[in-house]
């Protein structure tokens, strides 16, 4: 199902619903005893910092702003595992037995593509914070991020590469989010007109942490880059790890799943240099600095908590104008204006995404800084 399609029928339907929201403000009455939202993101697992850091910082909205329209707010956190079988269960419950009219999730691109048909089947609205496969796009009426697209970020990586190696490899694992992005670049290359410097592209399977026979292959290849698309950071620690135990001099580039200690402690000296294009903290924006300073320091980068806290305040926002129907939040959604957020400004276009620009960090000392 195509969003824009239906976006123009929505928009005169939605002027009208939250013209009427707008002209007459939801009362405390309109509104449940107990405004109760769920969240889906892995918890445990590879991916668990990531999930904890996100988890963290909707616990800090909420508890800066316990009440939306002065009914309290209880989120429901269920752990989905970076899975889709996980995810779309943990949604099933919410749904049904909660009775959730809202979610904010999934993190992981499985978890949010697995989960998206229940949520449009029942008119309950995800908003994701992190879920950067160019699938989400097109994934339901219902379905919105803030985050940015993998295919944004992958139009970046393959600019930055190619203006600085002749000739490409891709290693990528056998999932939703590392092989949309895969897909992503091999388009951007394709459109570039540069299809001949990608000289390997393959895939491996989830979890694995022995890359030496596909570095090989690398190696021979005689790349100059590679593009570790890994689900997370301890697969790509292995990866840079073993690829300088072969001797291979090779620039390696990431995206948001390699900013964590895992990949420094896994990865070791090898870490250096590593580069990252990925959405990231604007240091420029005021509301991100009153906010890296008030939350607690994440596992992963303050971009991941910055995302998850601006996520939970649009929800917010949205409920106390529109009142807490998934229905009427969705239609606010395609029309609500430009949200001034802690990771970035907020606006929704006819197909649910925030169109937001990737940045270039490279690992110096233990850490991803922004490239000079």
């Amino acid at each position: 199902m195509l969003k824009k399609f239906a976006f123009i029928t929505l928009f005169f339907a939605s002027l009208v619903l939250v013209g009427c929201a707008r002209s007459q403000e939801v009362t405390t009455s309109e509104l449940p005893d107990v405004i109760k939202i769920g969240w889906v993101g892995p918890l445990t697992g590879g991916l668990g910092g990531v999930g904890q850091d996100a988890k963290a910082a909707v616990e800090f909205y909420f508890t800066e702003h316990p009440m939306i329209g002065g009914k309290q707010v209880e989120v429901i956190y269920e752990d989905g595992k970076c899975n889709g079988a996980d995810a779309a269960a943990a949604t099933q419950k919410l749904i049904t037995v909660d009775g959730v009219q809202a979610i904010l999730g999934g993190a992981c691109s499985g978890e949010t593509l697995a989960s998206a048909p229940i949520a449009e089947q029942n008119k309950v609205v995800m908003i994701s914070s992190l879920s950067s496969s160019p699938e989400v796009t097109t994934a339901g009426d219902y379905i919105f991020r803030n985050y940015i697209s993998d295919d944004q970020v992958a139009k970046t990586m393959v600019n930055y590469m190619l203006s600085r190696n002749e000739k490409i490899a891709v290693l990528s694992e056998q999932t939703d989010f590392a092989q949309g992005f895969t897909h992503a670049i091999v388009k951007h290359m394709e459109a570039a007109g540069a299809s001949d410097k990608l000289v390997l592209n393959e895939s491996f399977g989830v979890d694995n942490t022995d890359f030496r026979t596909l570095l090989t292959k690398v190696k021979e290849a005689g790349a100059g880059a590679l593009v570790s698309m890994v689900q997370t950071p301890v697969s790509g620690g292995f990866m840079a790890r073993q690829a300088k135990e072969l001797g291979l001099d090779i620039q390696i580039y990431g995206t948001d799943t390699l900013p964590a200690p895992d990949f420094f402690d896994t990865a070791k000296d090898a870490a250096e240099g590593a580069i990252a294009v990925l959405a990231s903290e604007d240091l420029s924006r005021g509301r991100f600095a009153d906010f890296k300073a008030s939350i607690e320091a994440p596992q992963s980068t303050y971009a991941i908590s910055a995302f998850a806290y601006d996520a939970a305040e649009v929800l917010a926002r949205a409920i106390e104008k529109v009142g807490y129907n998934g229905n009427a939040i969705k239609d606010y959604f395609y029309t609500m204006p430009t949200f001034n957020g802690v990771a970035s400004d907020v606006k929704f276009d006819v197909n649910g995404d925030n169109n937001i620009q990737a940045a270039v960090k490279v690992a110096r000392d233990g850490e991803f800084v922004f490239e000079k």
